[in-house]
């Protein structure tokens, strides 16, 4: 009776402390209070102010060395060499953990580790999903225990920094000053947290990934049909393979005409060659061995080139690629180095910070260098503002937990999260220092990540928020005609089909007025060649006909003469008859 009225004094002064001071935490509670009103929904059409942390205050706590407030040294013993986790010492004697009370402190929620504060299993019920991986875990343990927990308000609600004197700050400074036994949340492992703390075994990998909005670019798919199953890298090889090949061809036939091989042209042999690519039989098969072999082999290259752009075209509808402004880290570096981007990180904690500080990365140090002289990063006051500042600014890029934000992408279709994760961490549990409950927990943490309680519990959060409020903001519906090709993304095909009726137009063009300049020249050669002739035809007659006349008169002259020779004949012998 003295313990529980103990109890009931102790609840009522932590709630009248809680009302004072205004903690970010809404309500306080035992395993039978009422629930923390879940500051993660957002009532809608509502105006969020972001506030944003000052740079200089969150920079000055980056520390480069840790400072051991205690001598007390870290044993790696238990579960392995682990310099960040405490020394597990399974000598313990469960009847002795039985029935306590132990003081915790929620820094904040953090779905999908922290989603609410309420370990009935009413609450559920109400809800529909779990309260969260870390709750989980001290739930089952107070179960197992007969546990009661005291919350304690965070009155910062920071996971907190350790200062130049060695203490600490936020959540981590109630656990340094032996404030509360417990911090009930997904804490980083590091060295200076176990100096102050007792870090359990990890019950969770969580690497950093980078969330961004949701690309809302215009995409062009006029040439999607033959650009995007094939890089321009292969159109540009196969062209030339054809044309190569064709003249490789043309040569191997001139050499071979002895051999009776048929006599292609540079144009039949390229020909041949691109009717080879695209499948189509040619008139006149080569004879020569040398010539077919390398006809098989091209068919079979041919073959194999097709199908691979049939399967790229199915692969390239069934699936929706969606165009990403960056894919790796190093792209974005590159990005806030020369554009308008900018980082987004959590204020509450530093952690993330110091390890892109410390970091012997080029590309760390690169962006390093970007945010702490170039200051083109952002600190906001929680998950909850980052995600605001992200959706109305598309050039941002928020860093936080691979979870968190895996769990934030599909509940919201607004956000895409990038999958490239960075800055390995492992996530814990911290205890106070030499917490008799370290080694009991670390063993049922382990027990829970080998039977997969933990990816378990993080899947089926995700899910079921996903399903209460996943596409809401964008609205979307998907219909049978998405699962059909629609003109949009088949349009490539009718505009090469277009693309060959012009060709052959043009080219009609082409031959017919080659065609009519042939036929007009060979005319005009004809008419000149007819005018020659007939040039020549009648200089010859008048060559002739002045030829006749000449010897007309000559034998007109001739004849005259003969006359009066034969008359002066015939006188003379008249002559010489009188005489006589």
């Amino acid at each position: 009776m003295r313990e529980s009225f103990t109890s009931t004094t102790f609840l009522i002064l932590v709630i009248t402390l809680q009302v004072k001071s205004q903690s970010t935490i809404d309500t306080l509670f035992s395993t039978a209070a009422p629930s923390i009103s879940n500051t993660l929904a957002e009532p809608e059409n509502a105006t969020v102010s972001i506030e944003i942390l000052d740079l200089d205050d969150v920079l000055a706590s980056v520390k480069n060395d840790s400072k051991a407030p205690i001598g007390l040294p870290i044993v790696p013993a238990g579960f392995g060499n682990r310099p960040f986790m405490h020394a597990v010492n399974n000598n313990y004697r469960k009847e002795e953990l039985m029935g306590r009370t132990l003081r915790l402190v929620v820094p904040k929620l953090e779905p999908p580790y922290v989603n609410y504060v309420n370990f009935s299993d009413a609450e559920v019920a109400r809800r529909g999903y779990g309260p969260g991986v870390v709750i989980e875990i001290l739930k089952m343990m107070g179960q197992r225990l007969n546990l009661t927990y005291a919350i304690i308000p965070s009155s910062e609600g920071k996971w907190g920094a350790q200062l130049d004197n060695g203490t600490w700050t936020g959540a981590f400074g109630m656990m340094y000053r032996k404030e509360a036994d417990i911090l009930g949340g997904a804490a980083i492992m590091q060295y200076d947290r176990g100096l102050v703390t007792d870090l359990t075994h990890p019950f969770q990998y969580a690497p950093t990934t980078m969330l961004i909005r949701s690309p809302l670019n215009f995409h062009d798919d006029t040439w999607l049909i033959l650009t995007a199953s094939l890089r321009w890298e292969v159109w540009a090889f196969t062209i030339g393979s054809i044309i190569a090949s064709g003249m490789i061809l043309y040569l191997l036939v001139r050499f071979l005409a002895c051999a009776n091989e048929v006599r292609y042209s540079m144009v039949d042999s390229v020909w041949m060659f691109y009717a080879v690519s695209v499948q189509q039989g040619v008139p006149t098969q080569p004879r020569s061995w040398s010539c077919r072999v390398m006809y098989a082999l091209w068919w079979m290259g041919a073959v194999t080139l097709q199908a691979t752009f049939t399967g790229s075209l199915v692969a390239l509808f069934a699936v929706d690629k969606t165009t990403m402004p960056f894919n790796n880290i190093q792209q974005l570096v590159r990005l806030v180095q020369g554009s308008r981007w900018r980082i987004i990180m959590d204020g509450t904690t530093t952690t993330r910070t110091t390890m892109i500080r410390e970091s012997e990365s080029q590309t760390y140090r690169d962006l390093w260098y970007e945010m702490s002289v170039n200051r083109k990063v952002d600190y906001v006051n929680g998950t909850d503002a980052a995600i605001d500042l992200l959706l109305a600014n598309p050039y941002y890029a928020f860093l936080g937990p691979e979870d968190t934000l895996k769990y934030w992408a599909a509940v919201d279709c607004r956000l895409t999260m990038i999958s490239e994760g960075i800055l390995p961490t492992y996530l814990s549990i911290p205890f106070a220092k030499d917490s008799e409950y370290s080694s009991y927990a670390s063993t049922l943490i382990r027990d829970l990540v080998e039977r997969g309680f933990i990816a378990k519990w993080i899947t089926d959060y995700t899910s079921a928020m996903a399903i209460m409020k996943g596409n809401n903001k964008c609205a979307t519906q998907s219909t049978a005609a998405d699962k059909y090709l629609d003109l949009s993304k088949a349009q490539g095909a009718f505009w090469v089909l277009c693309a060959g009726f012009g060709a052959g137009i043009f080219l009609f063009m082409l031959e017919m007025i080659y065609k009519g300049v042939r036929m007009i020249w060979k005319n005009y050669r004809e008419e000149k060649a007819k005018t020659v002739e007939v040039g020549d035809s009648v200089d010859q007659e008048e060559k002739i006909s002045k030829q006749h006349s000449f010897n007309s008169e000559e034998t007109r002259s001739i004849t005259s003469g003969d006359v009066v020779e034969e008359q002066e004949n015939l006188g003379e012998k008249n002559m010489v008859s009188t005489q006589f």
